[in-house]
């Protein structure tokens, strides 16, 4: 472990470079960057996290003559944790999105409940989803593939190596454009059932008008949505984990778009 006390002034430097980058990947990245977890929790994970994993690797010597560079440095630590961390963000993202879909083809669109994870209401089909897909994180270790993650960046990006260009921006607009794509994946074959038979009650609404369709309607709809999720759960965990398995290749992916100047 390395020692605090000995410290010359570019290794403090480095150091806290080295804090930087790891508080932007806690701050943003599922489950560790969770509003349930304490901030006094998440500063000494960040601390213990920094102590051990400076002494293993081979940083170059930073000391900028001028404290603007210095400034430039920690920004740019900052955007390489927080682009990293958005990754697995925006995967949970699809899942609330698709969660919200579905939940508002079955009637429960008012039935909202708060999220502590991020501070807003979701729905509760949103909700039970998310629960659902932190099991399958943790489950895949991918906890873990972010640390490893972490580690690996500095071999790639070295403290400064991260650049502002268009290919970051495209790439996270395309990320950010895979929400809604990859939510309606996810909550494709609930979507298709309920609208099929939504598409059934209007016909018999139609066809015997005697019936108190409105009446019938949504606890049937209520109920079958309710039947269609209870099978499909498996079918949902093969889909979170073949989501998840992409995590490490794109976290690679994006660390080489911000090596690119």
């Amino acid at each position: 472990m390395a020692d605090l006390f000995n410290y010359d002034a570019g290794e403090l430097l480095i150091f806290i470079l080295v804090l930087v980058r790891i508080s932007g990947i806690i701050a943003t990245a599922p489950m560790l960057g969770s509003n349930n977890i304490p901030v006094q929790i998440k500063a000494v994970l960040i601390l213990i996290l920094g102590l051990i994993i400076q002494p293993f690797i081979d940083f170059p010597r930073v000391l900028p003559n001028q404290p603007s560079e210095y400034v430039l440095l920690i920004f740019s630590e900052l955007l390489i944790g927080l682009v990293m961390g958005l990754v697995g963000r925006f995967m949970f993202a699809a899942i609330e999105f698709a969660g919200t879909v579905v939940g508002f083809q079955m009637g429960l669109s008012m039935a909202n409940m708060f999220d502590p994870m991020s501070q807003q209401q979701i729905s509760m089909l949103a909700r039970f989803e998310t629960a659902v897909a932190m099991l399958v994180f943790l489950v895949m270790d991918l906890h873990l593939v972010i640390v490893q993650a972490m580690v690996r960046s500095y071999s790639l990006l070295p403290p400064g190596g991260a650049a502002m260009s268009n290919d970051l921006a495209r790439e996270i607009l395309g990320l950010s454009a895979s929400v809604f794509a990859i939510g309606l994946q996810i909550g494709a074959p609930l979507i298709v059932a309920l609208f099929l038979s939504n598409m059934i009650i209007g016909l018999l609404a139609r066809s015997v008008p005697q019936i108190q369709i409105f009446v019938v309607g949504f606890p049937l709809t209520l109920l079958l949505g309710f039947v269609f999720l209870m099978f499909g759960i498996p079918f949902l965990v093969m889909a979170f984990r073949r989501m998840f398995a992409m995590l490490d290749n794109q976290l690679l992916e994006m660390l080489r778009v911000l090596g690119l100047s």
